[in-house]
């Protein structure tokens, strides 16, 4: 039995790849077919096995069926499943042209490995099967990250934020965790999508400062693509953790070179230097619970022109257990009270489209418990539209002014591993992107 394939698209004249499919009674005799012919297949285990297509296989268009065959006694051929070539792409739809707001969505890079690796865990091969992206498990390929940025755009997204990693093939070899960001950055057509980098500050990605001008040197090469994100006429850099840069160059004052290095290598290169939005952890890289005042004065402080924040999922009291989504509708919403009370920098407000990290079984380090919310898609779409009226009862905290749309940033399009995600899936089909359209181009 197929329960699913990846990735499920391909270009029409396109690289080659590695064809993954999953499902259940496999056995080290089993192979998988491909437009009607069996092909050398590596056996994993007994439900993954994979295959090497070759890019002389993508000149022509379909038939595209994939299925599996084991030999007797015992055997049998799977029902087949599509795999379409060439890529097929929506068509521009009405919410591609709202300007309602500047709606922004972080984009995680870490499904760019095996069905193996630990990224995946809980979701092919466990009870989360239902959140595979309609795209496909994995985004190596250019079709898939194509279809998601012409998808994204139909639902009134503007741009995504991708995650980038530092050196990836040696923090984290197997896989590249900057991928999409590279495959969008290559693409002829971003079909009206910008794109920005987040710089996740975490071990073992820190740029500590040896390695600094490297860091610089390669997001200056994305920031003069035409696509790149501005904000006030500059290119964006936004950087997950302010604190954990303070504590990488040891202190605000190395902070304030660190940064006034990256502007000056954007003028360097013709650009008109470089608009830096910090995040927060506080200084001691947690998110406090009681204000974030310190951790505001911090971004002032360290030379940051904007405040904006990752997430916020863990909101007292911590329970072991389900939440309604309105609690962390409160507990986003407190984060921009905070802005408004201790904040003197611009603010751009996030909304999160869910957590729920049951598939990783990710607790909250303080009271190891598994906390996660409910969601439907109107109380995500509600929940995006507060932010924008935030936004626009706070003109002083807007990075750019009126008539410019407010800024808004959605966590996350396809954090499917944490639960907060809006990309569509096997499960949900297209109902949240559909909810967000629906509430951008409404009154």
């Amino acid at each position: 039995m197929i329960a699913a394939i990846s990735p499920v698209n391909a270009d029409q004249g396109g690289a080659a790849f590695t064809l993954s499919v999953v499902g259940s009674n496999f056995i080290s005799g089993s192979q998988i077919t491909w437009r009607g012919a069996a092909i050398a297949t590596t056996f994993v285990n007994s439900e993954l096995l994979t295959a090497s297509i070759p890019a002389s296989d993508l000149l022509t268009a379909g038939p595209d069926a994939v299925a599996v065959v084991t030999p007797a006694p015992g055997g049998g051929t799977s029902a087949s499943m599509n795999l379409s070539v060439p890529c097929p792409l929506p068509p521009l739809a009405p919410a591609s042209g709202q300007t309602k707001a500047r709606v922004g969505a972080y984009y995680f890079d870490g499904w760019s490995g095996p069905l193996t690796n630990f990224h995946f865990d809980g979701l092919p091969f466990g009870p989360y099967q239902s959140r595979q992206p309609t795209a496909g498990w994995q985004d190596i390929t250019p079709c898939a990250v194509e279809q998601q940025i012409a998808t994204a755009r139909n639902f009134g997204v503007d741009f995504f934020l991708f995650d980038w990693y530092f050196d990836t093939a040696v923090n984290d070899p197997g896989e590249n965790l900057d991928s999409a960001l590279q495959i969008m950055h290559a693409l002829p057509d971003r079909h009206g999508m910008q794109f920005a980098i987040l710089y996740v500050d975490a071990p073992p990605f820190d740029v500590l400062p040896v390695n600094w001008s490297t860091a610089v040197t390669e997001w200056v090469s994305y920031m003069t693509d035409p696509a790149y994100l501005r904000i006030n006429g500059l290119p964006a850099l936004f950087i997950i953790n302010i604190g954990g840069v303070e504590q990488d160059f040891g202190g605000s004052l190395h902070v304030l070179d660190a940064l006034a290095q990256l502007r000056s290598a954007a003028k360097a290169q013709g650009l008109p230097g470089v608009y830096i939005v910090g995040g927060f952890g506080t200084p001691d890289g947690t998110l406090g619970q009681d204000s974030l005042g310190s951790a505001f004065a911090s971004a002032q402080a360290d030379g940051y022109d904007a405040v904006a924040l990752y997430n916020y999922p863990f909101a007292p009291p911590a329970v072991n257990g389900m939440l309604p989504f309105s609690t962390l509708v409160q507990a986003g919403e407190w984060t921009w009270s905070e802005a408004v009370t201790h904040n003197a920098l611009p603010f751009i407000p996030t909304a999160m489209a869910g957590w729920d990290p049951r598939p990783w079984n990710e607790t909250e380090s303080a009271t190891g418990d598994l906390m996660y919310y409910s969601r439907t898609p109107q109380e995500f779409a509600a929940f995006v539209g507060d932010a924008i009226s935030w936004a626009n009862a706070n003109p002083t905290l807007r990075p750019e002014a009126a008539p410019t749309p407010p800024l808004v940033l959605i966590e996350a399009w396809n954090e499917f591993g944490e639960g907060s995600h809006m990309l569509p899936t096997v499960g949900d089909g297209t109902s949240y992107g559909d909810a967000l359209a629906a509430m951008l181009t409404g009154p």
